[in-house]
């Protein structure tokens, strides 16, 4: 009843990055131990990503979102606005897309999920 808190997975919409899943085909994102494990809803199909394979999470609206991956600035919304979590991995990346409320997370897992980049690097 007062344990720690189990972090419930992020809805979101996949927007590109998984062949198998439709462009705004609804999904669940949750990184389990050592991996991110992407859910399609109905028919349910996952997807997973070990931690090791992921370069990066980017969160970032809409706009900028198009601008670097489409060229373009512009917005699909229909009165909501959209963030993207985008995540580069060794053979591409998957965008991600939900809402404000979605968007504190998304910043979460670029902040606290990939390992700090060390105070020094040898080259």
């Amino acid at each position: 009843m007062f344990g720690k808190k189990k972090d419930a997975p992020i809805r979101v919409m996949h927007y590109e990055g998984i062949d198998a899943f439709a462009s705004d085909y609804p999904c669940t994102l949750e990184v389990k131990d050592d991996k991110v494990v992407i859910t399609r809803i109905k028919p349910e199909t996952v997807v997973t990503l070990p931690l090791s394979r992921i370069s990066s999470f980017s969160a970032m609206e809409e706009p900028r979102f198009m601008e670097r991956y489409h060229g373009e600035a512009k917005r699909t919304d229909k009165g909501t606005s959209k963030y993207y979590l985008v995540i580069q991995y060794d053979k591409g990346m998957i965008a991600l897309w939900g809402t404000a409320m979605e968007y504190g997370k998304f910043l979460d897992l670029q902040k606290k999920v990939l390992p700090e980049t060390p105070a020094t690097i040898e080259l």
